[in-house]
């Protein structure tokens, strides 16, 4: 008799995926795109193959041999729904490279020559063959002699959401029935007029941070970028709604980069910097056509065809498909129907992915 692992397995191959379920893996694809997981053909691919996925078995084939990304603009990481089965210790050697793990790895053989462990012929070698990694298991071989290697990444754990819910509700029951045994029968002291008028006299100023997938919201974030560093180079810029991220040249440091994380003012994402990619290029945020980009932005549903559709972010950086910068803008729906497309920084539609449903 088959294991429940292989019950559930063969179960998950012939069971119908649901919208959301749809939806879910194309987040994760868009994230693993970001990340450095996958090349852009790649993703194009993947992302077409999942919109229109009638299995949950098809859906998983798609995200198998990738790692649970992080989310855009923070270090939490996203737990990668696998249909009921447990998340624990380290991703199978197959499982897909990110960025992070490439620059670790190629850190760890800089620190190997500097030590001696490797001569200057392996060390170019090995660096090299780090940059063009594609799985976890390219990168452990090459490290696999050192005394120092990087940690393996790990899968994140579950949290149980029902019973943190269930304590925390039980908690509030307990605070309020004790207040309630041991409040007093008297009315609370009223509050002096005088005190009342100097509260209300001064009340916060809150300034709005304009959505970001707009023209205003993309101004704000140049403008706020020009302010923070200075100039309007980077080599990445993924917009959010609400919040964004930037990479760009490490202070100091031209052969390294260092990731921002942006909510209305700028903030590293994390203290470590990393080796920048050897296609990375200065893109000028400046010489982005901002009007052409708001244009495109607000009628980006029509373009690909995405019934009642919203931009959920755009990514500006090197277009490997057209070999030059490019501001690639993703749209959804609420039914998980998708579609993306690509414009020159000057607003020429250069490639469309429309929904083909």
């Amino acid at each position: 008799m088959a294991d429940s692992g292989q019950a559930r397995s063969a179960a998950d191959s012939v069971t119908r995926a649901r919208d959301i379920d749809r939806a879910q893996v194309s987040t994760v694809l868009d994230a693993a795109y970001a990340e450095g997981q996958l090349g852009a053909q790649e993703y194009h691919d993947r992302a077409a193959r999942a919109g229109t996925a009638r299995t949950l078995g098809e859906l998983e084939r798609l995200t198998a041999d990738l790692q649970s990304p992080a989310v855009f603009g923070g270090q939490a990481a996203i737990e990668r729904k696998r249909f009921g089965r447990r998340h624990s210790g380290e991703y199978p050697a197959r499982t897909r490279a990110r960025d992070v793990d490439r620059a670790r790895t190629t850190a760890a053989l800089d620190s190997a020559r500097a030590d001696g462990q490797l001569d200057a012929d392996e060390h170019t070698a090995f660096t090299e063959l780090a940059s063009e990694a594609r799985t976890l298991g390219d990168l452990s071989t090459l490290v696999a002699e050192l005394q120092q290697r990087p940690a393996a990444p790990v899968k994140p754990k579950a949290r149980n959401t029902f019973r943190i819910a269930t304590i925390a509700a039980a908690v509030l029951v307990g605070i309020g029935c004790f207040g309630w045994t041991v409040r007093e029968d008297q009315p609370a002291p009223a509050v002096a007029a005088a005190d009342a008028i100097n509260y209300n006299a001064a009340p916060p100023l809150v300034i709005p941070t304009p959505t970001l997938t707009t023209l205003v919201g993309f101004v704000q974030f140049r403008d706020d970028y020009r302010v923070k560093f200075g100039d309007t180079l980077v080599d990445e810029a993924v917009l959010h709604d609400e919040h964004a991220s930037a990479v760009r040249r490490a202070p100091g440091n031209p052969n390294w980069t260092a990731d921002y994380g942006y909510r209305g003012g700028f903030a590293r994402s994390s203290s470590q910097i990393t080796t920048r990619k050897r296609d990375a290029i200065d893109i000028d945020l400046a010489q982005v056509n901002a009007e052409a980009l708001g244009a495109a932005l607000t009628n980006a549903a029509a373009t690909v065809r995405v019934p009642n559709g919203a931009v959920t972010h755009f990514r500006i950086a090197n277009d490997s498909w057209s070999g030059r910068p490019g501001i690639t803008i993703f749209v959804r729906n609420e039914v998980a129907q998708s579609g993306h497309f690509v414009l020159a920084l000057s607003g020429e539609v250069l490639k469309t992915y429309p929904y083909e449903g």
